[in-house]
């Protein structure tokens, strides 16, 4: 009996401790929303794994609560702070808009140079999938970002028949880069570079029925790491040492240049003399520097006007939402949506926009 004792006080205190470890960690994530990444890569490491964190956390709740009682408070306050985040990948109900004014509606798409995520699809019938998807929406402005072409003179002829058009191509095998459609006049546009990237943000001024808005339609860094191979790579038991290094030697190089991103971003709206939208696919979770920085003046249509998951990315789903579009705070969305679809890794995102 004495024995059982001892097992049980052992197995309690080791679960006790193993709990405050992944309550820690997790707590060390929540820093990673408001420390610079490339200024605290410590911080930034346990930011990368937040989601895992929290389910880790969640997992220590539920067998504290069936077998560690005493251990409950551990994990229940690591996860406390998750509660006021949670809008942020989860709404139910819809938020009713009652304005008077027409809407402007805006999508914005990944088409991930027509890969389709990987499924047995050509790059044609991606296309094809992508403008039957563009013409059903027949939304007012577009953004589009890894647009692929052998000829620039295609992008009429591809894509829906939008009177207004902006660009900004790379050259390489196939142009690619960002482009933004519109149903109303483009009066100004430029770019947005990057330094040590491709990525970029292609800025529109649109007058949108009578007033200018700026339009951001962003792709920031990505990791550049394809899921599929960097399972297949982590499984190699024999290099696994030395791909982990590599791989997070990517990660941060990544976080660091996106990081510097999303300040010359925040540098340049600040300066805007038009209401700015931000849109596109930012390559970061909501539970990132990255989101929390462009959203401190600006609403997220999600968490505004989404309903159920809001996961974008098609390998994650619904996990992972990393294309937004972002909004002024007197500017009011509604109806948001992720459309399911199979034309990219990404799902394309869509909302309407009311000015108050």
């Amino acid at each position: 009996m004495e024995l059982k004792q001892r097992k049980r006080t052992f197995g309690g205190f080791v679960f006790a401790l193993l709990a405050f470890i992944a309550a820690v960690a997790l707590l060390t994530a929540y820093l990673a929303l408001y420390l610079n990444p490339a200024d605290h890569p410590v911080v930034m490491f346990f930011g990368l794994y937040f989601l895992p964190l929290i389910l880790l956390n969640l997992l220590f709740l539920l067998i504290a609560i069936f077998r560690h009682p005493r251990a409950l408070l551990i994990p229940l306050l690591a996860l406390l702070p998750f509660l006021l985040l949670a809008d942020r990948f989860v709404k139910f109900g819809r938020n009713e808009v009652e304005v008077e004014s027409a809407p402007v509606k805006i999508l914005t798409y990944n088409l991930g140079r027509y890969s389709a995520g990987g499924r047995h699809i050509s790059p044609e019938q991606a296309m094809a999938g992508i403008r039957k998807v563009l013409t059903e929406q027949d939304a007012d402005i577009v953004c589009l970002q890894e647009v692929a072409v052998t000829d620039t003179n295609e992008l009429r002829s591809c894509l829906p028949g939008y009177p207004f058009q902006a660009r900004h191509l790379f050259p390489g095998k196939r142009w690619f880069g960002n482009v933004t459609l519109s149903r109303f006049p483009i009066v100004d546009e430029s770019s947005l570079t990057f330094p040590e990237s491709r990525n970029l943000s292609l800025v529109t001024d649109i007058d949108a029925r009578g007033r200018i808005i700026r339009v951001y339609n962003c792709h920031l860094e990505s990791y550049s790491i394809s899921f599929t191979s960097l399972v297949k790579r982590l499984f190699n038991k024999e290099t696994f040492t030395d791909e982990v290094i590599q791989v997070h030697g990517r990660l941060r190089e990544a976080t660091r240049r996106r990081s510097a991103q999303v300040a010359a971003l925040l540098e340049s709206e600040a300066h805007s003399a038009y209401p700015a939208f931000l849109c596109g696919d930012f390559n970061d979770s909501p539970l990132s520097y990255t989101y929390q920085q462009l959203t401190r003046t600006q609403k997220d249509s999600y968490v505004e006007a989404g309903s159920g998951m809001g996961g974008s990315y098609v390998m994650l789903w619904p996990l992972l939402r990393i294309d937004y579009i972002l909004l002024p705070q007197d500017y009011t969305a509604a109806d948001h949506q992720a459309l399911r679809v199979r034309w990219s890794d990404h799902y394309p995102v869509m909302t309407n926009i009311y000015f108050e």
